[in-house]
């Protein structure tokens, strides 16, 4: 009894000595922590500056009791604010769609950029003001690249991430070729982008289609003329312009065009609309539904023009023949948030809790 009563007063005295040394540790961090600082406070002249060019401030500090005032700075990091974005052009009025990109981050961070001495503070019987400057990087200036004449590939490369040119080519393909909302944009794509007839060729082999391939393309419109007449389609009924019949049927809650020809002997008990003459891609027929002619692309010639689309590079989907610019616009602007700090002879800081946010133009 008495061996085991002495094991458990060890226990027991070992157990209160290391929280003892435990708040020992700590009640020095708290006194470290709790070390009287210079207090301050700042205010700035303008809260725009131009890159190559300085900001002013009013600076006011205390430094505590006993001891000396050493310096103040002025510290900020670089905030970069990007927006790009681009709009196919070459749709005409037919598509508006724009792709858009933004990013905020933070290019550099806080770093002391300018120091004022002591000595250069003065006393005003119960605090110490200093004014100064601060420069502002030449390198921090804005950047704007709008609806440009020329094209630059290095530029745009350097202002647009990597992927968002072909994520805008495969956006506007698919919203002309998905349905025929956009029937009139891939019209117009088809009539004024200089398709090569052997590119017309090719599909009609690789689908076994009946795209035209005897346009001139030196011509001065680059045969837009001639694909104009090409692709045409029906606008008034007549018996004249009527080249065959279609009727439907509802098969899995899905509705199926059956087209028959002209000189076929209409069936009784269907409901048979008259089909007009048109493109080969193109279905012209009366819609019931509308009571007027409808026109779309058949779905057999949809591969066929995705292939042709896809041809057409992201600087040719953005250019806009009527103003002759490319629609792109990018911007690149900085911003500072800049901080007052103050240093007494301890080496204590002093940091003003307001921080200024300085734009840059």
């Amino acid at each position: 009894m008495k061996k085991s009563n002495i094991l458990l007063a060890l226990a027991a005295a070992a157990v209160i000595t290391l929280p003892a040394c435990s708040t020992r540790d700590t009640l020095e961090e708290v006194l470290i922590v709790g070390q009287e600082v210079p207090t301050c406070s700042w205010e700035v002249g303008s809260t725009v500056c131009k890159a190559g060019e300085s900001f002013s401030f009013h600076g006011k500090y205390n430094i505590p009791e006993g001891r000396k005032g050493n310096y103040c700075e002025v510290w900020y990091r670089v905030m970069r604010e990007e927006s790009a974005a681009a709009t196919v052009g070459l749709t005409g009025s037919s598509l508006s769609y724009t792709k858009t990109f933004a990013s905020n981050d933070t290019m550099r961070a806080y770093q002391p950029i300018a120091r004022y001495d002591h000595s250069q503070a003065e006393w005003t019987n119960h605090m110490f003001e200093i004014d100064g400057e601060v420069e502002v990087s030449r390198t921090l200036s804005p950047v704007s690249w709008v609806e440009v004449e020329n094209w630059d590939a290095d530029r745009y490369n350097s202002y647009y991430p990597a992927n968002f040119a072909a994520e805008f080519t495969a956006e506007v393909i698919n919203y002309l070729t998905k349905d025929s909302t956009y029937y009139n944009a891939l019209r117009t794509v088809y009539i004024n982008h200089p398709f090569t007839n052997e590119q017309f060729a090719e599909v009609n082999q690789k689908y076994t289609l009946n795209f035209p391939t005897d346009f001139d393309l030196t011509q001065d419109d680059q045969a837009a003329g001639d694909k104009s007449k090409a692709w045409f389609s029906t606008t008034t009924p007549s018996d004249e312009a009527i080249v065959g019949y279609y009727y439907t049927t509802v098969e899995n809650g899905h509705t199926i065009i059956h087209e028959v020809g002209k000189d076929v002997n209409l069936e009784d008990g269907k409901n048979y609309y008259p089909v007009y003459d048109s493109a080969p891609w193109v279905f012209c027929r009366y819609n019931d539904d509308l009571g007027s002619i409808i026109s779309t692309v058949r779905a057999e010639y949809i591969p066929a023009f995705k292939d042709l689309l896809a041809t057409i590079t992201f600087s040719e989907w953005i250019y806009d023949g009527a103003n002759k610019v490319y629609k792109v616009d990018f911007s690149r602007k900085y911003s500072l948030q800049s901080q007052f700090r103050v240093y007494d002879s301890e080496g204590e800081e002093g940091i003003a809790s307001d921080v200024r946010e300085i734009s840059v133009n």
